[in-house]
């Protein structure tokens, strides 16, 4: 900068110089000379304006070059600002002004961008904090378990190992992860009956681990099994392969059940908790409450929130199936409106067969008598076979469900989801309801899934009393079929249409909320969402506060979590109903665990809702029991979302 001003204070005084040595040759010439006579003064004076005339035109051709270049560059920085300041003023101070301008601007824009950078570095941070706490809970979750358990990634890289495995091995956790699958499969061989056998297994799933393998070898003292799997839940770069030890059939087998319903609960809390907290957060973001979302952040995030709610589905299709096999299903069987209740499941994948390009086609047998099953169960089967059906069909094609009543079994109706996709080969139709199970692997590649649905989909309509089964030839697509119980005529006086999905409300009045969760994350998203509805908030981190700031803050309604340390959610709403101060204040209660539900509501609970929850569902439910003015709201019906 400085350079660039002697230079141009060069440009310009250069000329007058000219002119002064010009002026000054002339005293010199008139001082010496004898008087000149006026031809010769007249000559000297056009040769010196005729100088004059010259200096000074080099002078503003310099100057208004100089000029120029500079709006030309403030024009092309920020184009309309010069006109706008020579409106009111002259050109160079227009300019100046101008210039002045941008480098105001430049200087915003610096400290928006360093702003902007400091937020993301945050964020960033915060989220490979949350990703080092889930990692951290998911160790102490496997250490706790009572079976030696080693997990792989699908390039043969430990995953997670517990203490119980390095252990069993006589091998330390920083040793062992620093082998592979196949020098840990060389490792268990001595302890094996049949070696050979174990190392096949672990090359087949080395080689290939898109396709799901399962092999149990008996442990030489007899003491138990090894068992080794492969299970391709995300694809073929993402499938998961572990290492199990487990006691044999003479060990304790109510000890191993257990362990394995105690297993399964932590790795609920543990998995479900921090995605309650990351899912709200991400719908949070989206929603615009921490502000503008740029379109390339906005893309990002939105994979991030399908991701989460991938994990979900498959967290709760793992639950869902372990209550299967533990005879913890609980149907609860109700009168539904067939057609409301296919309306509904359409409705649930419009946006899914909207971006697939697929038309879904509705035949529902006028005059239909109801059914008799349990709404969200079957909801949830209908869903199933109807992603699945969009997820293997063409992009322009249709899908088609109906219904009518069976003819061999009067009381049984028949649901059917037409597909004209890929079909499935015959060697594969009865293997596809299994666990872990698609037809081909080349549709676990092409196609992800957990493998999970459709062997939810077999207990749930068996648990009703009725079947599942598919029709199907290669190259023309597939038909599933479903039966399930009609209501008959002594109860048709029950009969109510299914549920509507929950949409978020719009804000409407305030309300003093008291959210009552022991995981800081959780609650802070929680209050977040209300909040951005115009809710007041009052958070507590544990029960023991919870019913001594009920009774002195009174607020509308309570959030209450269900699973705390110290004093657990159903201590503390038992406590609420027995005081008379805090008796008509209306608790929903918001858990992991779904079994917690009935006890929950026989103790005064207005509605029950699963983590991880939609914000709709929450904020439905806020605004119904408060508009109500009472705590009876919804109270025979529990919600569960996500």
């Amino acid at each position: 900068m400085k350079a660039f001003g002697s230079n141009l204070k060069r440009r310009i005084w250069q000329p007058f110089f000219f002119i002064i040595l010009a002026a000054l040759a002339a005293a010199v010439f008139f001082t010496i000379s004898p008087r000149p006579s006026p031809v010769v003064l007249w000559s000297y004076t056009v040769l010196l304006i005729l100088l004059v005339l010259v200096v000074g035109g080099r002078l503003v051709r310099r100057i208004v070059e100089a000029g120029q270049e500079l709006a030309k560059a403030a024009e092309q920085l920020s184009p309309g600002t010069l006109d706008k300041a020579s409106e009111q003023s002259g050109e160079i101070t227009a300019l100046v002004h101008t210039v002045n301008l941008m480098t105001s601007e430049l200087q915003q824009k610096e400290q928006t961008w360093i702003g902007d950078l400091e937020q993301r570095t945050q964020a960033v941070q915060q989220m490979s904090k949350t990703l080092q706490e889930q990692a951290t809970s998911f160790e102490t979750a496997l250490n706790s378990v009572d079976l030696a358990v080693c997990l792989f990634d699908s390039n043969g890289n430990i995953l997670q190992v517990n203490q119980r495995f390095c252990g069993f091995l006589g091998t330390e956790q920083a040793k062992l992860k620093s082998m592979d699958l196949l020098q840990v499969a060389s490792e268990l061989q001595n302890f094996v009956s049949a070696p050979d056998e174990l190392t096949a297994a672990a090359e087949a799933i080395f080689r290939e681990p898109s396709a799901p393998r399962d092999t149990n070898v008996a442990l030489q003292d007899r003491s138990g099994n090894l068992r080794i799997y492969c299970v391709p839940i995300f694809g073929e770069m993402s499938s998961l392969v572990g290492i199990v030890i487990s006691p044999g059939e003479s060990a304790d087998s109510s000890a191993v059940d257990r362990l394995k319903t105690e297993f399964i609960s932590t790795v609920s809390h543990e998995l479900r908790t921090p995605l309650t907290a990351i899912k709200g957060a991400l719908g949070l973001v989206l929603g615009g409450a921490g502000g503008p979302v740029s379109a390339r952040i906005r893309e990002l995030l939105e994979i991030a929130s399908n991701n989460t709610d991938r994990l979900i589905r498959l967290v709760n299709d793992i639950l869902e199936v372990f209550r299967m096999e533990t005879g913890k299903l609980k149907l609860r069987p109700e009168i539904v409106g067939v057609s409301e209740m296919v309306n509904q499941a359409c409705g649930k994948v419009k946006q899914e067969a909207a971006a697939a390009g697929i038309r879904l086609e509705l035949h529902v047998t006028p005059d239909m008598l109801p059914a008799l099953v349990d709404a969200e169960q079957v909801q949830l089967v209908l869903e199933n076979l109807l992603s699945n059906a969009i997820k293997f069909s063409s992009r322009g094609g249709v899908v088609r469900i109906a219904a009518e009543p069976m003819q061999t079994k009067p009381k049984f109706m028949t649901l059917s989801v037409q597909d004209f996709g890929v079909g499935i080969p015959s060697e594969a139709q009865q293997r596809i309801f299994g666990k872990f199970e698609q037809a081909e692997s080349v549709m676990t590649r092409q196609h992800q899934g957990s493998g999970l649905g459709l062997a939810i989909c077999r207990g749930i309509v068996e648990g009703h009393g009725g079947r599942i089964w598919v029709d199907s030839e290669l190259g023309k697509g597939s038909t599933f079929f479903i039966s399930l119980p009609l209501a008959q005529s002594q109860t048709m006086r029950k009969a109510s249409p299914a549920a509507k999905p929950a949409s978020l409300p719009q804000p409407g009045a305030h309300h003093l909320v008291m959210v009552v969760d022991d995981d800081t994350d959780t609650r802070n998203v929680l209050s977040r969402m209300l909040q951005s509805q115009g809710h007041f908030v009052l958070e507590v981190g544990n029960g023991l506060e919870a019913a001594d700031l009920a009774a002195r803050h009174r607020p509308e309604v309570i959030t209450l979590d269900l699973i705390m340390p110290e004093v657990d959610g159903l201590e503390v709403l038992r406590t609420l109903k027995a005081n008379s101060q805090t008796r008509q204040i209306p608790v929903i209660c918001v858990s992991i665990s779904d079994e917690l539900s009935a006890e929950a509501l026989q103790s005064g609970a207005v509605q029950f809702i699963q983590k991880p929850l939609e914000p709709a569902t929450l904020l439905s439910a806020i605004n119904a029991v408060c508009g109500t003015g009472s705590g009876s709201a919804e109270s025979g019906s529990p919600a569960a979302a996500g």
